[in-house]
């Protein structure tokens, strides 16, 4: 029987290659946008600073350790949907019309569906439409879930909505017209 690889050890060297990823990304973008200058030191500085602060928050470290393996998610998604476009073999300048639109649509829809599926049991008690609603789910989330579809709030909501396409809808017939 084929044995597992124990890669337990590495949760040691985690804290420096997390300091390290943060280093290189922050310094990255301060060498690329200029924002501190043209100084590399000062530039090095900061990324220090910036990378020893992220290293000793916790709520920074776990928010990121949260948050990649979505990202991850999120990028294999879009893999996913590029090799299925590649598959019709056309352009993705024809994307804008009705096929194409339905088709992206219906991708969409999968992929919020299997979500549904696969994290039922983790979204369940903030679903207010569903049965567990309240049971089991933490107290804060659930009072902001609460405010949010009390029925004056989520008007409002639904009210900007309506605003926002609405505005969207006349402001692209106004721009049909002038052309």
């Amino acid at each position: 029987m084929a044995q597992v690889a124990d890669l337990s050890g590495i949760e040691y060297f985690l804290p420096i290659l997390s300091f390290l990823v943060v280093f290189i990304i922050v310094f990255a973008v301060l060498n690329k946008t200029k924002i501190i200058g043209e100084n590399k030191w000062w530039q090095l500085f900061v990324s220090f600073v910036l990378a020893t602060i992220f290293v000793s928050a916790a709520g920074a470290r776990d928010y990121v350790l949260n948050i990649i393996p979505w990202f991850t998610v999120l990028i294999v998604s879009f893999v996913l949907i590029l090799a299925v476009v590649a598959f019709i073999g056309k352009p993705i300048e024809n994307m804008n019309k009705g096929l194409g639109i339905a088709f992206v649509v219906i991708l969409i829809l999968a992929f919020v569906v299997s979500a549904i599926f696969v994290f039922s049991d983790y979204i369940g008690p903030y679903l207010p439409w569903s049965q567990g609603y309240g049971s089991g789910g933490n107290q804060n989330v659930l009072g902001v879930l609460d405010w949010i579809f009390s029925p004056r709030v989520f008007g409002a909501i639904l009210l900007l909505i309506v605003s926002a396409l609405v505005s969207w809808v006349l402001v692209k017939a106004g721009g049909e017209k002038k052309k």
